[in-house]
């Protein structure tokens, strides 16, 4: 592999070619956009549905013309809806649900189709769903604060998107599409306050286009307190849930010659955070779970830690904890963190945008370079921290009567009445807290080329991205030890004799790891996309095909895994390539109705999971997932585009599923997960979206999606005899971080208050979601089941008055509620397998407040 110093620097001169052949040329892409939402507005208010133009395509199409299943939300909405990353879409599209993240309050898990991206923000396991600004790749999710942009559009694809966005988008895509900067002088701002002492503010700012350059300048800032009292921090700006927020974004776009355009986008955000906290569920008695027969052969299934009847003897150093420590499902308004969780992130990048249109084809050069910083420190119990007896090997025996000391022989008759004196040692600990340096960085270049007539739209494309992480994670974690064990299992007819006698049952070993490793990949890929029309675009029949090449190398250096740096580091190192293609169909059955059929195939890169053991000092890699999706669909607009109706049916077969799965035959007082990958995954599903403009007060919105997953191979059951083969566990399988079942309905109003524009507007949502599993199986996960999500019924509403006339501008209240019934649903969890408890994180109380803004 080239160094990554080389790669990048030939990709830049790749990008500098491109941006100097097109230097000399402008675009009007900004003005068409200008005129498209301004005609957008107008349909609205003439009482049909508002036209929305997508890139899914690589070419600029209508919605409803794209022979694929994507939802678009238009800038108004984003703007209504306060959507401020990608966190804020879940719902929004059928089949699309994100969890929000645990140690990092920016990170999310996003699942398209049941297919999630990965539950951890470790550098060795790439994304399954794509997530792109205004062009670029965003590789980790931690990364993608999105506060300061000026959203003109998102759309989310769902399906692969193998061939125009390559690798990782096996499940499909969220794209992100900001608003160029005006060519006038544009000025608005808004501020808010809500509960939890919640304010926020952004400001915008378009000079106006001089020296022929136009540029716009955006400022962001949120904070609020927690949603959550820790007993242990007196400040409310700390407590979980608070988090605080600065973003800064400047864009600058040149027209050059009538037909291209150049332009450069820089963002920096800042946010501090108290990550949602850890709420303590399942604490697991120590009774033995016996081996589970699966196809005739036994499993080895996890041992759980007698973590119920140790916090009974413990000794809390805030009395206030102790009734904390008693496991409940039920939502709790208070928690003991006696270390204060937060989370610092610091991403930033820069975005240069060439294209040109030269007539015969038009060209377009992205090139994205972008840095994130992550520092945390993260409480994982919930509890607060204790005082307990401490297990060690040599104070095993302290408290014990002399008279059973005699029958040690290891133990001198002197030491004997000295040891019998000696109390068991104590530790001041708690379960489980980590914390957690990651830096990551970035680069991307892609250019393609291609052109848009009556009989023929084709696109070709040059894709390169490379990235390098780095984690330093050092972990303390206890683990409870039944010493009456040890006892009965070594010392025969004296075991009974050593328990009744046994000063201290119940002991904690303290075990403090560091995980510490770098990670890098390097990605390289070719695509081209052709759409013929027969008869030419009126005709009403496309038939489109389109293919790409990845080549994919990745590298991973591990330094330590456990108690002691490695004296030589562990390295691992791998390559891949894939061919993915797609082949769609569309037939306009009349001007209103059309359908498509679509075959696709996506890939996800292969790589390394950081706690995988190392074999020889070379770390194992796990292979790629590849999915073939067969789809079809209908896409409707009727009664004078009053009503959109659009349904999709999907069967997807994918293969190599990778899958992190608790390891079941680690040493005591060990967590930690392998990736595997199973055999045979197939998603069934339907999805339908529903618009319609009622009267012209009212339009009323829904969609719903379902998704039925089913494991044909699972190879992850570890057989308790030795040297057997891994047995398959398809049977225990379920799908994590999916909802079977997703719906959204919500109603809009709007009436007017006066012949100068001025209105009064309103919607209220309504948005389901079943529960999902945080785990693969309960065989490595026991309480896979109890820690099941909850059902999610969330109600949002909010009511405005908007285009209010102020001298010469424009102004706007809006009043905003979220989660009106103040649910308090289990929506992600963990399972410490082993170490013998359990708990989990829950979605954001309800909230609310007023937001008003101005206009120039």
């Amino acid at each position: 592999m080239m160094k990554a110093t080389t790669c990048a620097s030939l990709a830049v001169r790749l990008m500098l070619g491109a941006s100097l052949a097109t230097i000399t040329l402008g675009s009007a892409a900004h003005a068409a956009e200008d005129q498209a939402q301004a005609t957008d507005a107008q349909a609205d208010d003439q009482g049909q549905l508002e036209q929305i133009v997508v890139t899914a395509q690589k070419v600029e199409q209508n919605l409803q013309d794209v022979p694929l299943a994507i939802s678009a939300i238009s800038a108004d909405k984003v703007e209504k809806l306060g959507i401020r990353d990608a966190k804020d879409l879940s719902g929004l599209a059928p089949n699309v649900t994100i969890v929000q993240g645990t140690t990092n309050a920016n990170a999310a898990v996003i699942s398209i189709r049941g297919i999630p991206t990965p539950a951890t923000e470790t550098f060795g396991l790439d994304t399954a769903n794509g997530l792109y600004v205004d062009g670029v790749f965003i590789a980790r999710s931690g990364g993608s604060a999105l506060d300061v942009i000026d959203v003109a559009r998102v759309e989310v694809l769902r399906g692969p998107q193998g061939t125009l966005f390559g690798r990782n988008t096996t499940g499909g895509g969220i794209a992100f599409i900001s608003r160029a900067p005006s060519k006038t002088f544009k000025l608005s701002a808004e501020a808010g306050y809500g509960n939890y002492n919640a304010f926020n503010g952004k400001i915008t700012l378009d000079p106006g286009e001089i020296a022929g350059i136009s540029t716009s300048f955006t400022y962001s800032h949120r904070q609020r307190n927690g949603t959550v009292d820790n007993l242990n921090e007196p400040d409310d700006a700390r407590d979980p849930g608070a988090r605080k927020g600065d973003s800064f974004r400047v864009a600058a776009k040149a027209e050059i010659g009538g037909t291209g355009s150049i332009q450069y986008i820089f963002d920096w955000s800042k946010i501090d955070a108290s990550p949602i906290n850890f709420q303590l569920t399942n604490a697991a008695s120590g009774a033995l779970r016996p081996a589970e027969v699966v196809n005739g052969v036994p499993v080895v299934v996890t041992q759980q830690a007698p973590v119920a009847p140790f916090l009974s003897t413990v000794s809390f150093l805030d009395p206030r904890c102790a009734a904390l420590a008693a496991p409940t499902r039920e939502w709790r308004q208070t928690v003991c963190n006696d270390i204060n969780s937060r989370s610092t992130d610091k991403a930033w990048g820069h975005n240069l945008q060439v294209q040109n249109d030269f007539g015969a084809f038009h060209l377009k050069s992205t090139t994205g370079y972008r840095f994130w910083n992550n520092d945390s420190v993260t409480d994982l119990d919930g509890i607060g921290a204790f005082t307990a007896p401490r297990f060690t090997n040599a104070s095993l025996f302290n408290g014990m009567p002399v008279g059973l000391l005699q029958f040690i022989p290891s133990i001198p008759e002197a030491f004997r009445p000295f040891i019998a004196a000696a109390p068991v040692p104590t530790v001041q600990q708690n379960l489980f807290d980590t914390n957690n340096k990651r830096r990551h960085k970035q680069f991307s270049q892609e250019v393609e080329i291609g052109n848009e007539s009556d009989m023929l739209d084709w696109v070709l494309g040059g894709f390169y991205f490379w990235e390098k992480g780095s984690e330093y994670n050092p972990q303390n974690s206890g683990f409870v030890l039944d010493t009456n064990s040890i006892f009965l299992g070594n010392f025969g007819p004296l075991g009974p004799s050593f328990v009744a006698a046994n000063p201290a049952r119940y002991r904690l070993v303290q075990t403090l790891s560091v995980l510490d490793y770098t990670a890098s990949a390097e990605s390289t890929a070719v695509y081209g996309q052709a759409t013929f029309y027969p008869g030419g675009k009126d005709s009403g029949l496309r038939l489109t095909a389109g293919g790409r090449y990845t080549w994919d190398t990745k590298s991973m250096v591990r330094r330590q895994n456990g108690t002691a740096p490695l004296a030589t580091p562990e390295q691992g190192r791998a390559k891949y390539s894939k061919f993915t293609w797609n082949l769609m169909l569309g037939y306009d059955v009349s001007d209103q109705v059309n359908v498509y059929a679509r075959v696709a195939t996506g890939y996800r890169s292969g790589g390394f999971n950081a706690q995988d053991p190392a074999v020889a000092g070379v770390l194992p890699s796990f292979k790629p997932e590849s999915v073939t999706s067969y789809e079809v669909g209908l896409k409707s607009e009727l009664f004078d585009r009053k009503v959109r109706f659009n349904l999709a049916g999907y069967y997807n077969e994918y293969k190599d599923l990778a899958i992190a799965v608790p390891i079941t035959n680690l040493a005591p007082g060990t967590f930690a997960t392998k990736v595997t990958n199973a055999g045979k995954v197939t998603y069934t599903g339907i999805e339908a979206e529903l618009m319609a403009v009622l009267t012209d007060n009212f339009t009323f919105e829904a969609n719903a999606g379902y998704v039925d997953i089913k494991y044909k191979e699972l190879l992850a059951g570890l057989p308790v005899a030795a040297g057997q083969p891994l047995v398959n566990i398809a049977s225990y399988a379920t799908p994590g971080y999916t909802s079977p079942f997703t719906a959204n309905v919500a109603m809009n109003a709007q009436f007017p208050l006066s012949d100068n524009g001025m209105r009064l507007t309103g919607r209220v949502s309504y948005a389901y979601e079943d529960g999902k599993y945080s785990f693969s199986n309960v065989l490595s996960s026991p309480y896979n089941e109890v820690l099941k999500g909850d059902n999610r019924n969330i109600v949002d509403a909010q009511v405005a008055i908007d285009r209010i006339p102020l001298a010469g501008s424009e102004a706007a209240v809006r009043f905003w509620v979220k989660n009106l019934t103040d649910e308090h649903n289990l929506v992600r969890a963990i399972d410490f397998g082993q170490l013998g408890y359990g708990g989990g994180y829950y979605a954001d109380p309800r909230t609310y407040g007023v937001t008003v803004g101005v206009k120039f």
